[in-house]
């Protein structure tokens, strides 16, 4: 529970710093302003598209795989992120926002795998703090996006997603360590 608590923290911080900065970005790379708001709409279909496969791929791989996959699928997308930022490449900063939303969709999963890691009645509490630690996330991401926004000198914004990729990857390392309550459990009943 506690390494999907602080996962939930660092890997959520790509909604809110994705809604925080995307369509400021966009506006800056383009001149048709009502399609600045683009890569966030990408970020939700994304998530929405990637729902199904992070279900899939985790009934097949189990949850261990998928949350190291998204972790790092976010981490190189935040880094084309910053990429694109950098050179002005508004296709590309759309196509990582996309990949950014099907991330999303894996950690969506996370309080799936804290109800499986803990007996029946504390299931409620459990998904509650898993939803609770998105709250956090919150206010992490967009503090240090907006705190990390000047890092590169002349192109602003792009140490927000420089940041973004160091904190998606720190569930990479903290998922590591993870096993699944509910595959220890199935494993004692056969």
């Amino acid at each position: 529970l506690i390494i999907l608590t602080f996962s939930q923290i660092f890997s959520f911080t790509v909604a809110p710093v994705t809604v925080l900065l995307s369509g400021i970005i966009a506006s800056d790379m383009i001149n048709i302003k009502y399609i600045a708001t683009l890569p966030t709409a990408l970020t939700v279909v994304g998530s929405a598209m990637g729902s199904l496969f992070a279900s899939y791929l985790m009934s097949i791989k189990g949850r261990k795989f998928g949350f190291i996959f998204s972790s790092l699928i976010n981490t190189i997308a935040a880094l084309v992120a910053s990429y694109a930022v950098y050179n002005n490449l508004f296709i590309i900063f759309c196509f990582s926002n996309l990949v950014l939303g099907l991330g999303l969709a894996f950690t969506a999963q996370y309080r799936f795998a804290a109800a499986e890691s803990v007996s029946k009645e504390y299931i409620p509490i459990t998904i509650s703090i898993i939803l609770l630690s998105g709250l956090i996330s919150a206010l992490v991401g967009p503090n240090l996006a907006t705190m990390s926004k000047n890092i590169i000198n002349n192109h602003l914004y792009v140490g927000s997603y420089l940041v973004l990729s160091f904190l998606t990857f720190i569930p990479f390392i903290l998922f590591i360590f993870f096993k699944n309550e509910k595959d220890k459990f199935e494993k004692k009943n056969y």
